[in-house]
């Protein structure tokens, strides 16, 4: 499995629809989750103070995972456009069908992601 060829993108069409369906759910998770960073009014003890202080913070934690996610989801697609989907953004060489299969949004091959998640290689390359 060599580089892409201008008639291999339809065989990722289906990595693109996990994509958007994960995309449109996604966002429907985070618009969903900003009403619970909202508070009416402040709590009547302390104890309540610090649970929905708490709370917070990980609703808070939780969007941001989430945006970051979308955030790699929306550039998968992108790379679906462009017809680099599926080539490792260090090396160049394609990532494997099934490490697409399970994490579409992948922009790295196995070895440069180990390589990177040990601060061997820069993956924001």
């Amino acid at each position: 499995m060599s580089g892409i060829t201008k008639g291999s993108n339809r065989r990722y069409e289906v990595f693109e629809k996990i994509l958007k369906s994960q995309r449109d759910e996604l966002r429907k998770r985070i618009n969903g989750r900003l009403g619970d960073v909202h508070i009416d009014r402040e709590p009547d003890d302390e104890a309540a103070l610090a649970s929905n202080s708490m709370t917070k913070d990980l609703t808070v934690a939780t969007l941001e995972r989430e945006r970051r996610t979308l955030e790699e989801i929306e550039a998968a697609l992108e790379r679906i456009k462009s017809g680099s989907y599926g080539l490792c953004a260090i090396c160049g060489n394609a990532i494997p069908y099934a490490r697409l299969q399970a994490l579409p949004s992948a922009r790295l091959c196995i070895t440069c992601a180990a390589l990177a998640s040990h601060g061997h290689v820069n993956a924001a390359d």
